[in-house]
């Protein structure tokens, strides 16, 4: 995706919409997304000046997107009467000086840590950096602490405590639900080193769907509490051990099947075991890897129907690290904000 950098408060005024109009030196003939980037460097001064709090700020993150409509030569007559638009307060810049028009912009649920570039650059999600970061693009500490409130628990949905501790919004009580049966029975007994369990059901004539769970253990002070599904909604179905719950069938499954098989051989089973296991009660166990990657795949696929987007998606998180991997997991996976952190994957990865 394309991506442009602009030093704050700039990259803020454009996420919230009120600076539609951006002035540069050059112009492009490129026209569509633009991931919005923040720039690393602070000018805490200027932000004061323009009425934001400098500590509040992302710098040196992806922060939202926007659409570039179209970019059009200035003379001083039009840079004064774009004023209100380009909220610029200094005076004609001389030519060349072009006006690149804004619009539709979109916040991400949390500033992506990238080192921006010169001009227009891209934006390509196997370079962002470790989530650990996350926390330095966002200046309040304070805040970014109060979003995690069990770091044990946020622990089992993410291998690594300490990165969770940073990218982790909601603790795993938040998304477990009553001591209830699973979509299929017998329920699945995972070990630890395999967390994931994926069903194939019937669905249709010789169709399937499949169910992918991720395996978690209950404790006893957790049950009872609100349950979230893969797609934010709720789900009073889920099983009391089962953390995270998504199904999905029909194209979509069909254009992720490359992804879904590669899971399965990374586990030691056989392509040929996937049409054979259609409505079997015993599940393929997944390790915690492929299944995270493919429970992701699955999440961001799932309401789309062009297969370029799709197979985008899937190469992108393919390509990913694994931190990036568990740092999207978290965000996309639980919570109020899941569907608003699976729709903001897609745009990075796919332009939605």
């Amino acid at each position: 995706m394309k991506a442009l950098s602009f030093h704050q408060p700039r990259a803020e005024q454009i996420v919230r919409g009120v600076k539609i109009v951006d002035i540069r030196t050059w112009q492009t003939t490129y026209r569509g997304s633009l991931a919005v980037h923040a720039a690393a460097q602070r000018r805490d001064a200027r932000c004061r000046a323009l009425g934001f709090e400098p500590d509040a700020l992302a710098y040196g993150a992806l922060v939202g997107t926007v659409e570039l409509t179209d970019v059009q030569p200035l003379d001083a007559a039009g840079y004064d009467a774009l004023r209100d638009q380009h909220l610029l307060d200094t005076p004609f810049p001389g030519d060349p000086c072009y006006a690149w028009s804004l619009a539709s912009p979109q916040r991400f649920p949390e500033p992506i840590p990238y080192r921006g570039r010169r001009r227009l650059f891209d934006a390509a999600v196997g370079q962002v950096s470790k989530p650990a970061a996350a926390a330095a693009v966002v200046s309040k500490p304070a805040a970014a602490a109060a979003v995690v409130s069990k770091p044990a628990a946020a622990a089992a949905v993410v291998s690594k405590p300490a990165a969770a501790a940073a990218v982790v919004s909601k603790p795993a009580a938040a998304v477990v639900s009553k001591p209830t049966a699973y979509r299929v029975a017998p329920p699945p007994q995972p070990d630890p080193t395999r967390p994931f369990a994926l069903y194939t059901l019937p669905e249709g004539g010789e169709g399937y769907r499949v169910a992918l769970y991720q395996w978690v253990p209950v404790r006893s002070a957790d049950l009872g509490a609100p349950v979230r599904s893969g797609d934010g909604s709720d789900d009073s179905s889920r099983p009391a051990d089962a953390l995270w719950r998504l199904e999905i069938g029909g194209d979509a499954l069909r254009a992720v099947t490359d992804h879904l098989l590669a899971a399965l051989r990374a586990n030691g089973y056989r392509a040929t075991d996937l049409a054979r296991a259609v409505g079997s009660e015993t599940p393929f166990y997944l390790d915690e890897p492929a299944g995270l990657r493919l429970a992701l795949i699955l999440m961001a696929v799932k309401p789309l129907t062009r297969h370029d987007r799709i197979e985008a998606i899937g190469q992108g998180i393919q390509a990913m690290g694994n931190e990036e991997a568990y740092y999207w997991f978290s965000k996309c996976s639980a919570g109020p904000d899941a569907a608003r952190a699976q729709r903001a994957l897609r745009v990075l990865l796919a332009g939605e």
